[in-house]
């Protein structure tokens, strides 16, 4: 089975990575995990806001694949630029995957007011079956 893990440094994906570690007993799939950085970078300080976030995608990144390596399951980590919903959906059909986890909640606040919630519209738009942690 092909797995696509979205994190955005939450502890919701997070958790949402560990139950399904849980949910298929440590089972062996191609699995993915991506980062999507969006694409809020404007203005005098958008080097900077590019250089932290792309340092926090990093460490959501490394979490995840911790979380994966205490047992002793390989996965490929990928980092992206854009709508993070959408970018997710893409990667999703283009690679075939089977499965989409995701948190139910995302690190909210104004970013969240920006760009809605990641999580309903890939519910509501996935090519495939979709498992959101709590």
């Amino acid at each position: 089975m092909r797995v696509l893990i979205a994190t955005d440094g939450s502890e919701c994906s997070y958790e949402a990575a560990r139950q399904f570690i849980k949910l298929t007993h440590a089972m062996r799939h191609h699995i993915t995990v991506i980062h999507v950085m969006p694409l809020l970078m404007v203005g005098r300080d958008a080097a900077y806001l590019q250089i932290e976030e792309e340092r926090e995608g990093l460490a959501a990144l490394n979490t995840v694949k911790s979380i994966f390596d205490d047992v002793a399951i390989p996965v490929e980590t990928e980092m992206k630029q854009g709508i993070p919903a959408n970018t997710i959906l893409e990667v999703a059909r283009q690679g075939d995957y089977d499965l989409i986890v995701i948190g139910h909640r995302g690190r909210g606040g104004f970013r969240e007011l920006l760009l809605g919630s990641v999580s309903k519209t890939i519910v509501h738009n996935s090519p495939c079956s979709v498992l959101i942690g709590r």
